[in-house]
């Protein structure tokens, strides 16, 4: 059921109307129904995967919580030093076995995730292996597993859960349903963002009254998001996909346009559905965490990354960066290179953790090669100008740029988008890592011109050209609008008659310009995909 759908709009009502007829004690329950129903409808039978992340979820912070109860009947107060020595050793024995339980609920639901969308990559690398070393001789793989939707997404949602828990940065939920809400909530279910427990759960599990402002907001977002899908991701989408399919029948030129575009067909889309996963979640009065913040802004590849998916780079952040860097076995491994080499010991840490992060990261995105080469590539680059900084810092120096001029700001804004839009080749390149070094190759060595003509037979008509150039336009002037304020505050300054008029207009552009229509079919979210 896509988000830009007929069903989806009805589905999404009835559920605003549901939620809102029943006592509030029982909403979280209309949210917990629906939610399943949409999973159901989207996925039949491989329901049963969310459920049993939920249920594995649920079981292991119960188990968590009752071992921490033990403790706390054991020695309800310290007393004397015997009694604070013996509860000292108790809670080295309680942090033990919740951390035996947390793994083991990290391996199952990791588990899942990586037999049905690794197990074949696994596969094809051990075979590859056995041909090169052993002959012929082949492993058979487990056969065609469907990748359930959103498993990458609830699976890592679940997680932070139980690893938040661990640490005690929240309390239980003991309410089995509530948490199974959590893990299932329907708008976030196919692209995130992926929400961590202690900011979900208050507006989700309240039973939130009726308010105009929620509707209006989450109306407002809706609105947003769906013109960025239908007037310029969907556009652009058919010739992205031509150019890329065709990329030995077309010069560099039509291919370095094929990766701009797509960059921007990719934030266009991305951010367009959650948009409206923030708008519809907000219909319920649910408040659902932001997942961009200008990214296009971004004047390095480090700051890119930190506007860009955020809850994504947030989870990595707190749960694999933090714990890989202090780690005792990598600060030991820093000593010791620090002994041959200061300069190389004091980054073993920092460095080590931000490529396994990056190489994480890219198999998050896909069980394939490029993709893990794509995440290297980010991590190399964010070491590498870490590095080059007093460098960049003496070039500009010398040109006479200022760090807050406007000529610094430009060029360090268009490098960064230039440099992310190359990476973005490995998105593109469906036929692996060779096709991907085959597309830059002609980028940069096969240049030509450029026909209207050719650029139809792509899939990019003049009109098609000019509408996606000014939805591009009109989003880059609505970026700058919410540099101090966002655009959303900005119309609610604004007198209601001038309201109405850009809401009825922002309709009509939609209705006029997005790409929809009889014998169209949208095409899905990318990051349905990852």
């Amino acid at each position: 059921m896509s988000f830009v759908s007929f069903s989806f709009a009805l589905f999404v009502a009835a559920a605003v109307l549901f939620y809102y007829l029943i006592p509030v004690r029982y909403r979280y329950l209309v949210l917990l129904i629906f939610s399943l129903l949409f999973y159901y409808l989207a996925c039949g039978k491989y329901i049963i995967y969310i459920l049993l992340a939920s249920l594995v979820t649920y079981i292991s912070s119960m188990l968590m919580e009752k071992e921490k109860q033990k403790v706390q009947v054991l020695f309800p107060a310290e007393e004397t030093a015997a009694d604070r020595n013996k509860k000292k050793e108790a809670k080295e024995w309680l942090k033990k076995r919740l951390k035996r339980i947390m793994i083991i609920d990290l391996l199952l639901v990791f588990g899942t995730l990586s037999v049905l969308k690794y197990s074949e990559f696994v596969f094809a690398n051990i075979n590859l292996f056995r041909l090169l070393f052993f002959g012929d001789r082949k492993l058979r793989g487990l056969g065609d597993l469907v990748l359930p939707l959103g498993i990458s997404f609830y699976t890592f949602q679940a997680a932070g859960y139980i690893i938040d828990l661990y640490y005690k940065r929240i309390d239980a939920e003991k309410n089995p349903f509530k948490l199974m809400l959590f893990v299932t909530f329907f708008p976030q279910i196919i692209q995130g963002p992926i929400s961590r427990f202690k900011d979900l759960s208050p507006t989700l599990f309240a039973g939130n009254r009726f308010e105009r402002e929620n509707i209006r907001k989450g109306l407002y977002y809706i609105l947003f998001g769906v013109a960025k899908k239908l007037i310029i991701a969907d556009r652009l989408s058919l010739f992205v996909q031509r150019s890329s399919a065709f990329y030995k029948d077309v010069n560099g030129t039509y291919l370095l346009l094929t990766i701009l575009f797509y960059s921007l067909q990719l934030y266009a889309d991305f951010s367009g559905g959650i948009n409206i996963t923030i708008g519809t979640a907000r219909l319920f009065g649910v408040e659902v965490t932001e997942n961009f913040a200008r990214p296009f802004f971004s004047k390095s590849v480090a700051e890119y990354w930190r506007r860009w998916h955020i809850t994504l780079g947030t989870w990595f952040r707190d749960y694999i960066f933090y714990p890989i860097s202090i780690s005792k076995n990598l600060m030991n491994l820093g000593k010791k290179v620090s002994r041959v080499s200061s300069f190389f010991g004091k980054r073993t840490s920092l460095y080590t953790a931000t490529i396994v992060v990056w190489a994480l990261t890219g198999l998050w995105h896909g069980a394939e090669w490029r993709y893990v080469v794509w995440g290297l590539l980010n991590g190399i680059i964010m070491c590498v100008s870490a590095e080059l900084e007093p460098l960049y810092a003496w070039l500009n120096r010398k040109a006479g740029w200022k760090d807050d001029s406007f000529l610094h700001k430009a060029f360090s804004i268009i490098r960064t988008f230039l440099i992310m839009s190359f990476l973005r080749i490995f998105d593109l390149s469906f036929e692996g890592i060779r096709m991907a070094l085959s597309i830059l190759k002609r980028i940069l060595l096969r240049q030509g011109g450029i026909t209207m003509s050719r650029l139809e037979e792509l899939g990019l008509s003049q009109n098609d050209l000019i509408i996606s150039l000014a939805g591009i336009a009109l989003l880059f002037v609505i970026s700058m609008l919410q540099r101090k304020k966002s655009i959303y505050e900005r119309l609610m300054g604004l007198s209601l008659p001038c309201r109405w008029v850009i809401c009825t207009l922002s309709v009509a552009l939609i209705l006029v310009f997005g790409y929809y229509g009889l014998g169209y079919s949208g095409a899905d979210f990318i990051y349905m995909q990852f």
